[in-house]
């Protein structure tokens, strides 16, 4: 155990088998700002990863800082490119898991689409496949 899951009358302040705090318990920096309570050093280096992750992403509320490209392959082989999984099961209407479980080779079709990342080139393959046919 921490200094942390004691108050400073010496009472349990955590639930121990989950950390949680008890009731009538409070963490150290409820309602306060990073400033007061975390190191300026931190708040920096946090603040510069949140901004290279923001770079060259598009926007935030579509899929998130670590977004990657998806490519949906129709039976005829036509792709159809989104920003990110989510955006394609909003468009879609599939569910974003199964279309991640696609791309990382789980299984091989959602929504008779074969999902793919964009930087695989598996998906160009099989296009080109059937350009030739």
């Amino acid at each position: 155990m921490s200094n942390w899951d004691y108050t400073d009358d010496g009472r349990i302040a955590r639930n121990l088998q989950n950390g949680r705090f008890l009731k009538g318990h409070v963490p150290h920096n409820r309602g306060k700002k990073w400033s007061e309570w975390m190191d300026g050093r931190k708040i920096k280096k946090v603040r510069r990863i949140g901004l290279k992750n923001l770079e060259g992403k598009g926007r935030m509320d579509l899929g998130g800082w670590n977004a990657r490209k998806v490519v949906a392959l129709r039976e005829d082989g036509k792709p159809f490119v989104f920003s990110s999984a989510a955006a394609a099961a909003r468009t879609t209407g599939l569910i974003g898991r199964n279309i991640i479980r696609c791309c990382q080779g789980k299984c091989k079709h959602c929504g008779k689409f074969r999902w793919f990342y964009w930087e695989s080139d598996e998906w160009v393959k099989i296009a080109r496949e059937h350009e030739q046919i």
